[in-house]
């Protein structure tokens, strides 16, 4: 529905009408708009998933391909425009969202490390998350001949690069 209304025209009056279900019913499970939207549009995606593995190269390919996975379903880039909005206004709902998808993944990469790296282990995993996601992000919102599969594959092995140089502890400066 929120692709064929767009995030203007949905509302919980529309989907009430167009499931038969009343509007405090939908209201009760779901506080706001971009929760609903969050929740419709994500579904079973509310995190990065069947991330572990014994490679961490494994992990760096599930969280490219989730990312891209996410960002080409069509609700979710008719949702973003409201949803960044709601983001601005209400920082409580994007810090969940950004918990929820990233939170475990990140956790999962940490949880691989020994235990006195573990911090900057997460803080490694959060940032390919960001990068990852960031790129399907943006990639997704360009027209498709910008973004052809040969410039999406040289993507994906940029990623892997700076991925595999933070798995084996190269360290990046802030220089």
């Amino acid at each position: 529905m929120l692709v064929e209304v767009g995030w203007n025209d949905f509302s919980v009056r529309a989907v009430a009408a167009r499931t038969g279900v009343g509007r405090a019913t939908i209201s009760r499970r779901w506080g706001t708009k971009a929760e609903l939207v969050l929740t419709a549009v994500l579904r079973d995606r509310l995190e990065f998933y069947d991330i572990a593995t014994e490679k961490p190269d494994g992990w760096i390919d599930a969280v490219i391909n989730q990312s891209r996975t996410l960002f080409s379903d069509p609700g979710l880039r008719a949702a973003i425009p409201g949803l960044l909005s709601t983001f601005e206004s209400d920082p409580a709902v994007g810090e969940a969202l950004w918990q929820s998808l990233a939170g475990s993944a990140a956790s999962q990469y940490a949880d691989a490390a020994e235990p006195a790296d573990r911090e900057n282990a997460a803080n490694d995993a959060l940032a390919m998350i960001l990068i990852a996601a960031g790129t399907a992000f943006f990639a997704s919102v360009l027209p498709g001949d910008v973004t052809p599969e040969p410039v999406q594959k040289r993507i994906d092995a940029l990623l892997r690069m700076v991925g595999e140089r933070v798995v084996d502890n190269q360290v990046f400066t802030d220089d």
